[in-house]
């Protein structure tokens, strides 16, 4: 229960912020945007998957990080500024329900831009002819949630472990450059290296380095995920196409799965081991 006394409490305090109504209405607007733009003209059809495969590997891994780390970056070291942080912990709750109780709270608010983000869109295209696949559809929502909830646990974890809010806005700013905008082009010295063909030394192949560092992004573990999922073949090894492709395919399903589960719960755990050392 207190826990879940922190989550609520987090999640009303979040609900409130302006950044987040601010950003929130801008991702709505522009998932509506889209939706609006690629309705058919007169006659034609379109699926409700083909408009969330054309947001998914921009505005959904370029938006949703963002609003994220900009709602959670101050949850923890943000009250520790304040004061108030004494005050909560003066109460029945101990620092890893604060924390986690922290991670739960904002990913609750990061839920409501969200769903509503999908909800209108839904609407929209609903004036013209669509193929609405509601399951996908809500399905997609939900990995939506997900990553969202992975950004918010690094944000809190880091929030969690630094003792400064200017700290945490250098964290979070450095966390979203590195894993959205800056990634392809952090690559491309390994990609130049690897050209030469794979050291005797590394244990990998090269194409093998190649997907393990496009795993370790969050972003790019959620694109291979919910690509699958919208085109139907996800965990369906052997099931389109040869078993062979099928299989590896699945394999890098679920590295991909075990990678977002590993930055939901990591970071949390790091930022709650050097918060259990702080003194307050």
């Amino acid at each position: 229960m207190s826990l879940e006394a922190v989550a609520r409490k987090d999640f009303e305090d979040a609900v409130r912020s302006r950044w987040l109504l601010a950003l929130s209405a801008f991702f709505v607007l522009l998932v509506s945007a889209v939706a609006y733009i690629v309705r058919p003209a007169g006659g034609g059809t379109f699926s409700s998957n083909a408009m969330l495969g054309l947001v998914n590997g921009s505005l959904v891994t370029t938006l949703v990080p963002l609003i994220a780390l900009v709602i959670a970056y101050g949850a923890v070291v943000g009250e520790r500024e304040s004061g108030s942080l004494k005050l909560l912990l003066s109460l029945p709750h101990s620092r890893a329900e604060v924390v986690f109780g922290k991670v739960v709270g904002r990913t609750g608010a990061m839920a409501v831009p969200v769903v509503v983000g999908f909800l209108l869109p839904a609407f929209v295209l609903a004036i013209g002819p669509l193929q609405f696949d509601v399951g996908s559809y809500v399905g997609y929502t939900l990995l939506v949630v997900f990553l969202a909830a992975v950004f918010v646990a690094i944000a809190v974890g880091f929030s969690a472990a630094v003792p400064s809010q200017r700290l945490a806005v250098a964290g979070a700013v450095a966390v979203y450059f590195v894993f959205v905008p800056l990634w392809q082009i952090l690559q491309l010295p390994l990609q130049f290296f690897l050209m030469g063909g794979t050291p005797g030394w590394l244990p990998l192949t090269g194409n093998e380095v190649l997907r393990l560092v496009r795993l370790l992004n969050p972003t790019g573990s959620f694109k291979i995920i919910s690509g699958e999922y919208l085109a139907g073949t996800l965990l369906a090894a052997g099931e389109v196409g040869p078993e062979a492709a099928g299989q590896w395919a699945t394999n890098m399903e679920i590295a991909a799965i075990a990678m977002l589960v590993a930055w939901l719960l990591v970071p949390p755990l790091l930022g709650l081991w050097r918060f259990e050392l702080a003194d307050l």
